[in-house]
């Protein structure tokens, strides 16, 4: 994989162990920082570093944040936010980080996550009225100095559809150039890895689940599903007249899943 010409970057998420308590959240490093893996393979590939930005003090958020930019010279970020919504955590908002970084480089490129059917409630950070939906948040990370997104995996073309009509409208109407969105894509070999999905929120469908618990070869009909909707996705985008700027993200999900998740990107190149 790392010395795939098909793979422009590995993107590296931070993994977190979560623990409520009454109104208080902890988030603690559940593996080695994504930074020190970044450093292993960096000789080999570029690499985007994950960083879960409320989760420390703006100091130190910002301490760390230098240290990957300028010490280990990875200049790729994805800047993360919390995982609900009323979790009480001490650092920066994404728009905030992303302010903040952006205001002392303008040499990197920094990312955000696009969740496509997300709606929340408006904030200082989201302004509007009562709901925010996911093209007005992009909007609002653009304009902090967001450079691109990331979805959240998706197993159905039409919430990607919908989002990327309506951000571009958002766009033209805004007069700003839309953000280039990477659509995430995955296998699924194992019904523990489909519970491990669906514990990250991510909306797998009733008729994707049945597809899935209906073969006996879940990998395999993971991979057709992935592929199926990558291709409606690019098709329908073209048909639609949608001009937003599209790139690719295979996650691997599972440490003995690589030779799947090469087989999709086999399938899904091509399209690019």
């Amino acid at each position: 994989m790392l010395h795939d010409s098909r793979i422009a970057a590995i993107n590296v998420p931070e993994l977190v162990n979560m623990k409520r308590e009454r109104k208080q959240t902890h988030y603690s490093p559940a593996t080695i920082p994504p930074e020190e893996y970044a450093m292993m393979i960096k000789d080999h590939k570029e690499s985007i570093v994950n960083i879960i930005a409320p989760r420390l003090a703006k100091d130190e958020f910002l301490r760390r944040a230098r240290k990957i930019l300028n010490d280990y010279k990875i200049p790729n970020l994805i800047l993360v936010g919390k995982e609900r919504h009323d979790d009480v955590l001490p650092g920066p908002s994404v728009v905030e980080a992303l302010r903040m970084l952006r205001h002392e480089r303008h040499d990197v490129a920094l990312g955000g996550i696009c969740i496509f059917n997300r709606r929340s409630s408006s904030s200082v950070e989201y302004p509007g009225h009562g709901e925010v939906n996911e093209p007005e948040r992009v909007l609002a990370k653009a304009s902090a100095g967001c450079d691109f997104v990331t979805s959240q995996i998706t197993f159905e073309a039409g919430p990607a559809i919908d989002f990327l009509r309506a951000y571009q409208d958002l766009c033209e109407k805004s007069n700003a150039s839309p953000l280039t969105v990477f659509i995430s894509v995955a296998t699924i070999p194992t019904p523990s890895i489909l519970a491990l999905v669906e514990k990250l929120d991510v909306v797998v469908p009733g008729r994707t689940k049945s597809r899935l618990r209906g073969d006996n070869k879940m990998g395999e009909e993971s991979l057709k599903i992935a592929t199926e909707v990558v291709h409606e996705i690019i098709s329908r985008a073209e048909s639609n007249g949608i001009e937003v700027p599209l790139g690719l993200q295979v996650e691997q999900i599972g440490v003995y899943n690589d030779k799947l998740s090469l087989r999709l990107l086999d399938n899904l190149y091509p399209m690019l």
